[in-house]
Order: C-alpha cells, then structure tokens, then sequence
C-alpha cells in the first residue's frame, strides 16, 4: 500500500492530529507499507524510518489571511498550501490519501480524480462549515477518532463515520523509575506529592480548575507541587492566578516539553490532572499518562470516557473545582489505588490503543470495506 499522509501541520505544529500522523506513518512504515507525509515547511521530524519520506510547501500562515472569520482563514491558509503540493500529490500515484482536517478534502479529491487513488477522511473534531456535508460524501472512508466524535458528526450531516481511535507509542510513554537528575534540575523534595498537567494553555482545558483544587489542598497542608508542561495564550492568566492563591511557588511552568521527554516528567508525577471544560473528542494527552502508569483524574466531557474508564482513572464534573479536590485528596490518602489505577490504566492504553493495535485495524477497514 502506497499512502501520503497530508496534513499541513505534520510539520510546523504539535497536537493529537500531529502525533497521529507521524505515529501511524512510523508503525504504517514498519509494516511494509510505502508512506509518504505531506507537510508545511517548518520544523523537522525526529526518528522518522527510512521509507517514510517527507515533503515540505511554503504556504500562508493564516496570520497574514483578511480576518473574515477563523475558519476562512484555516480555509485560505490550507488552500494556499494546496497550490503548492497539489502537482505533488497528483503524480505521487497512490492508494490512499489521509486527510485530518475537512478543509484539505477538495485538494485530496482533485489529486485522486487523475487516477484510482482512494481519499480517506479522519475527523479529529467539529470543523463544520457549508459544504462539509457535500465533501465528505465524496471520500472513499470516512473515520472519527472516537464514539463522541462521530456522534456529533451524524448530528450534523446525517453521515455516521467509522471509529478509528488515536493512539499512544507505548514504548516511549511506559513506566519508569523517578529521574534523579530531573528530581534534582526542578529542585523536588522526596517529602512533596507531584501533581502534573500536560496540555495547551487554552481556557477549555480547564487548567485554573486544577490551580484551584490544588491551592486549597495546600491550604489543608498537603505538600503538593504542581507541574505545568505546555504554553499557550492562557498562561500568564494562569500565573496571576497562581500568584494571587499565594502558591506561584507551588507551581511549576514548565513550558513546551516535547514528547520524547515528557515520560521523564510523568516518572516524577505521583496524579496526573486533566480537568477539560469542553467537549475533547478523545484526549490524547490523558492516554499519554496513563500509558506511563500515573493514575489519572479528568472530566466527564467529550470522548474522554471512552479513554478512562472508571478503574482506570477518577472522572469528575467539569467545572467544578470541589469535585477535583476531592478526587486529588482520595488519591492521595490511598497509595495502594494509586498503584492499581496506575497500572489498569497502563493496561488498557497497551491493549486498545497502541499504535499498532490502531494500525492493524486501520488496514482491516481498508482491507475489508
């Protein structure tokens, strides 16, 4: 099988769609397919297997697109890297072409109308727009990445998707022994409780919630540190916020950390905090976690259920930053569950979502429909 991943941000961007499209590429590859990525020039991926090759376009960055609504720009900003590949992808002579976002079907339709080339279509969201429904009736598959996901898509256009779930590199993200030379780099006491966050820096992630809960848990005389990793346009809101609860001191901004290192950071962690606001369709960074045996505390909101289930992790209501104490507080009285959601949750990330277990029925729809 001879597939082209194309999506724009492959390269230029980090994000569950990213992470996607370089992991499947990977083990895709290493499975004997022939796998071509279809990105932005931008920056340069690590790690990628010999038969995976890269191809990079200049493109707008939306920034400098008229502002006549965000998702014109995305259009225009996608449309703009289209010109540029579109001869590309036309002569590359494929079987498949992969899209993850609507707005690249029509560049993937005109590529494979030349040839017997099929396009695929995986939604990682609710990018609705007019036409939406028009184009992805047009492609040969059409999947979502969770339950959630293609409810909300059968709600709009009467279309049900298939479910093709993200996944996790299980051998990077596993258990490991707490890192001394970090313990000691983030100046982390033996005696503290490390609580972390892995995430955008967005308002839907619902991060001041776990600032919240963390800050009257301290007031209770817990010795908790909580770190941050990631950064966004929210962050010096969360700062403030910090400041202002008087525990700017108890937590950590770690910044962007890039995935090859984060299981360092999760080695520390005794609880991961994942407290979303809005609907996820499936929580990429929750499943990281759990893949590296934190036991994890989330909402119940979106798809994030279909990733933790109530063994696996503690799910609270969104919002609600009382809920969240509580739940931090009964992790933290019990080390014993602590282990055990730790390692159920390993387990069933390994069992349902790794990347191979992603990739073989990926080739299965192929195959089969």
């Amino acid at each position: 099988m001879k597939i082209a991943l194309y999506n724009l941000t492959t390269t230029t961007k980090s994000g569950g769609i990213e992470t996607f499209n370089r992991e499947i590429a990977k083990v895709l590859a290493r499975r004997g397919h022939l796998v071509h990525i279809y990105g932005g020039k931008g920056i340069i991926i690590q790690n990628v297997p010999e038969n995976v090759s890269i191809h990079t376009y200049p493109y707008i960055k939306r920034e400098l697109i008229p502002n006549l609504g965000s998702r014109f720009k995305k259009f225009m900003e996608r449309l703009s890297f289209g010109i540029f590949s579109a001869r590309d992808l036309k002569k590359g002579n494929y079987d498949y072409i992969f899209v993850s976002k609507p707005f690249d079907i029509p560049i993937a339709l005109l590529a494979s109308s030349y040839s017997t080339t099929k396009v695929i279509f995986g939604s990682g969201g609710t990018e609705f727009f007019p036409g939406y429904k028009y184009l992805v009736k047009k492609v040969d598959y059409f999947f979502a990445c969770s339950k959630f996901n293609a409810i909300q898509i059968e709600e709009y256009c009467g279309i049900r998707p298939l479910i093709l779930p993200n996944g996790v590199n299980t051998e990077l993200f596993k258990p490991r022994m707490p890192d001394p030379e970090l313990r000691h780099m983030l100046q982390l006491t033996e005696n503290e409780t490390i609580v972390i966050s892995a995430c955008r820096l967005v308002g839907w992630k619902g991060i001041h919630y776990a600032i919240k809960s963390v800050a009257s848990l301290i007031k209770k005389g817990y010795p908790i540190r909580h770190l941050i990793a990631g950064d966004g346009e929210y962050k010096k809101f969360l700062q403030t916020l910090a400041k202002e609860l008087n525990i700017d001191n108890d937590v950590m901004f770690l910044g962007n950390i890039n995935n090859s290192e984060l299981p360092r950071y999760y080695s520390l962690a005794d609880i991961a905090i994942f407290p979303s606001i809005a609907n996820e369709t499936f929580g990429i960074s929750i499943a990281e976690a759990m893949s590296c045996g934190v036991p994890v505390i989330t909402t119940t909101v979106g798809g994030i259920p279909e990733v933790v289930t109530d063994k696996t992790g503690l799910l609270v209501p969104p919002e609600d930053e009382d809920s969240l104490a509580e739940a931090i507080e009964k992790l933290l009285s019990d080390e014993k569950l602590r282990k055990e959601m730790g390692d159920r949750g390993r387990q069933r990330i390994n069992e349902n979502f790794n990347w191979d277990v992603i990739s073989e029925k990926f080739e299965r729809y192929i195959n089969t429909l």
